[in-house]
């Protein structure tokens, strides 16, 4: 490595646990570097770019800290002399451990203003998500708020189209591959809507797109429990916004969100 590397490669060992909340350009200042050099150390080491590689270490940070499976959420191992009732028990506990691990409560804070002061929110989610995307916008109608979940595709993209500043965009899915979904996030971004994603936490083109990313974990496609660690976790996520904009003033939400707040939670 070269002088600069050797700074970057100390200052994540050194700081691995907050790396997440760095930007390339944060980073860069705090080790003395250019912004390039941060993205060309990503790569060298095996990496798409920055956001990939931090995702990686938050992710082993997690591991390491709660002993939980980030990815899979499973302690109880398929050979495990475990009731099936147990077994389900161990899978649902971990989903939300792990799920509340990913989840910062700035970040939590963050999207529970945006959704406060949104003008509008849509709802929108793949596969069994939606149902989770459902629950979420009765729960927003329950604080009076305008609210959009419809699960016909060309809806969704004419609902989309009408989002615009001061308006939020809410989209859930496991895996965050869906290029109708990432149709949508670029749509009400580009219309100046605030954009959150709820996905795993490995890098994919909907997370990318958001203002604001939330994460949930998968069943690590394991047939024996199909959808139950997402979903579960998914739903975890969403009573956290929820139980958050549910705080008192000053302990949940400590006011209005400023673009300037969104681009630091960011």
């Amino acid at each position: 490595m070269s002088a600069n590397e050797k700074k970057l490669a100390d200052f994540i060992l050194d700081n691995a646990s907050l790396i997440r909340d760095y930007s390339s350009q944060q980073i860069a200042a705090a080790v003395g570097v250019s912004q390039s050099s941060v993205v060309k150390f990503s790569q060298k080491i095996g990496y798409k770019g920055f956001t990939d590689l931090k995702l990686a270490i938050h992710e082993s940070v997690v591991k390491q800290e709660s002993n939980v499976s980030v990815l899979t959420g499973k302690r109880v191992s398929a050979g495990a002399d475990v009731e099936l009732k147990d077994q389900l028990y161990h899978v649902k506990c971990d989903a939300i451990s792990s799920a509340t691990a990913l989840n910062d409560d700035k970040t939590l804070q963050a999207v529970a203003m945006a959704l406060e002061n949104a003008g509008r929110i849509q709802f929108v989610g793949s596969g069994s998500a939606f149902t989770i995307a459902r629950d979420a916008a009765f729960r927003m109608m329950s604080r009076g708020k305008a609210v959009i979940a419809e699960g016909d595709a060309q809806v969704q993209q004419s609902s989309v189209a009408t989002l615009g500043k001061g308006d939020c965009l809410f989209v859930i899915s496991c895996l965050g591959q869906s290029s109708h979904l990432v149709q949508l996030a670029k749509r009400a971004g580009k219309n100046g809507a605030v954009v959150i994603t709820l996905t795993n936490q490995a890098a994919n083109p909907l997370a990318a797109l958001a203002t604001l990313r939330l994460y949930s974990v998968s069943d690590g496609g394991d047939s024996r429990i199909p959808d139950i660690t997402a979903a579960t976790s998914q739903q975890h996520v969403i009573d956290l916004v929820y139980f958050t904009m549910t705080q008192p003033a000053g302990i949940g939400l400590p006011g209005p969100v400023s673009s300037a707040e969104l681009s630091k939670a960011r």
